[in-house]
């Protein structure tokens, strides 16, 4: 089911979430190393600072620059992550990104004409990749770091299956005549 929830009052009535996540945990170990370092960094300057008698001043100033690398080297990227979600449906396949400002992309999955996988040997190890979906509409959309990625494409593959078939279903009974019993 679900790996991490996603607000109900976002889906059509009927609508059934078969896959949610953020982009792989990966895209998150360069933001990672950034505070250590950031750390590293400017304890070593203050150190080699000390006896300087403008310290206190190189001090505050190290400190500032450390919380602006911090903050958007480390935090900022954090809280893209979190605020991404890649979601398949029974319905659609949806993104969702932004922090102050969001952007959405929805793709009915009966549209969907072609679902590819492409991931490098790192990406293989970490178990991540590109899932590339093609509509016909023109230039395939691609969305990077995708975690398990080969099990999004099954279930985006699985319900793009069950919307065709469903499809049918109504289309068959539509057109069909009741029968009628002989009294």
């Amino acid at each position: 089911m679900a790996t991490v929830a996603y607000p109900d009052d976002l889906l059509v009535e009927g609508e059934r979430v078969a896959w949610h996540a953020h982009p792989h945990w990966a895209t998150q170990l360069r933001p990672a190393a950034v505070f250590p370092v950031t750390a590293a960094v400017v304890g070593f300057a203050s150190a080699a600072l000390r006896l300087q008698t403008w310290a206190p001043l190189a001090w505050a100033v190290l400190g500032l620059a450390g919380l602006v690398v911090v903050l958007r080297g480390t935090v900022l990227p954090l809280a893209r992550w979190r605020a991404t979600h890649i979601v398949v449906t029974d319905r659609r396949l949806m993104v969702r990104e932004g922090l102050v400002s969001r952007q959405g992309l929805d793709v009915p999955v009966d549209r969907v004409t072609s679902v590819r996988v492409r991931a490098t040997p790192f990406g293989r190890m970490v178990g991540s990749g590109t899932l590339i979906v093609d509509t016909g509409d023109g230039e395939p959309m691609r969305f990077r770091d995708v975690g398990r990625v080969e099990r999004v494409q099954a279930r985006l593959h699985r319900e793009i299956s069950r919307a065709s078939a469903r499809q049918r279903n109504e289309t068959g009974t539509a057109g069909a005549v009741p029968e009628r019993s002989a009294s």
